[in-house]
This record gives C-alpha cells, structure tokens and sequence, in this order.
C-alpha cells in the first residue's frame, strides 16, 4: 500500500515544561523525537512521500536538518492543528494519507504493517488503544453518564484516509468554520465512511508531559 505522510511537527513543549518545540528534545545522542518519529517512514518503501508540518518559524530549520532526504518536504502549519493538516493535504501526491503526530514517537513497525493492510479494505483507519479507567460524562461538574468501558477506547495516530475523502472533508470543515478533536472527527462528520479500529499499543505515546521524556 503506497502511501503519504503528515508529520505534525507545528506545536510547541508548553506541558512538558521545554522552552522549545518538544519535537526537538534529544531522546539519546543521535536522535531527536522528530528523528525517531521521522525513521520508520523514511525506512519503509511504500511511503512515497514525508511531508513534515512545521510553525512558520522553523520551517527554514527544519528543511535544513532533513535536506539529504529526497522523499521529505516542509510546509508551515496554520493557527490550529486542524488548518496544519490542511495545509500539509494540499502537498500530497499519493491516494493515501496518514497522519501522524510528530511528538509521538515510539510507533512500531508491525502497527503501521496493520494500517497499511488495513487500508487495502477500507477508505479511513486509525490506531486505538482500549480504555483502561472507566470514563463518565460530566456536566457543569456532575457526572451525569458512565460510559460501557469496553466500548471506550483512546484514539491514537497515525489516522490513515483516502486522500480525496480527508481533503473533502478538512474542506467542510473549514467552510463550517468547525473543529474537530482529530482527523477521524472531520470524516464522522461529513462522510458516510465508517472509520475502522486498528488496535494499538500503548507504549504509542504522544509526548505530552515532562514523565513522557524520561
């Protein structure tokens, strides 16, 4: 299944408590998260295409760090995560879409293998992860419904879409003036596409916090 990559790379290290883009944080000596997040694509031959979303001021950075690699390119992200991912859709060439978190970097091969299977039945997938608390609604600070755990589970990324369909939808979305909490959202919302479960793993964090460095 060949495919495109977004890279999500525009956010900045607020809640982990960095004073730089988290993406940037060395993990080891050799490799940055970006670096880490970045190895599995470059390494697997069906993607075609790495597009990294940067903030509007590292873009010329970022470029420079991955100039040796003829299968990346750079384009700066928007206000909102939403209108990023938009943005890096306009650069896509191939049929196939995922997205990916740029401050997530533990993907495992085998995970991304079952995507791209996946993709081969199905328009739009994504990782997810079983719930393991139990999660209730709460309003105005009641709980007012408990959620069937075993029907809960934890979105993850990468989110993997036709490209035409996620397009068509970010494009809805925009003209709705509507945000979505990810990707899956917008197709929920303006498809009649079913988004299909690829089971996780929960070592798939997203960098977040200062004990996600350690």
């Amino acid at each position: 299944m060949k495919y495109s990559v977004c890279v999500m790379a525009a956010g900045m290290g607020s809640r982990t408590q960095l004073n730089y883009n988290k993406v940037f944080y060395k993990l080891n000596e050799e490799q940055t998260v970006l670096d880490r997040c970045l190895s599995l694509f470059l390494e697997d031959e069906d993607c075609l295409q790495i597009i990294i979303v940067s903030a509007l001021h590292e873009k010329e950075y970022v470029s420079d760090l991955y100039k040796e690699y003829e299968k990346i390119e750079v384009t700066a992200g928007g206000d909102t995560r939403q209108q990023s991912v938009y943005n890096g859709l306009l650069k896509v060439t191939s049929p196939y879409v995922m997205i990916q978190d740029g401050a997530r970097p533990y993907l495992k091969k085998e995970n991304l293998q079952a995507l791209k299977e996946t993709l081969k039945t199905e328009d739009a997938c994504l990782l997810m992860v079983p719930s393991v608390d139990t999660s209730k609604i709460v309003v105005d600070g009641y709980v007012k419904e408990t959620l069937v755990r075993s029907m809960v589970y934890n979105a993850q990324t990468p989110q993997c879409f036709k490209t035409d369909l996620l397009r068509s939808c970010h494009k809805k979305a925009l003209k709705d003036h509507r945000i979505g909490t990810d990707d899956a959202q917008l197709i929920e919302w303006y498809s009649n596409v079913k988004v299909k479960m690829v089971l996780g793993d929960e070592s798939n964090i997203k960098i977040t916090h200062p004990k996600d460095l350690l």
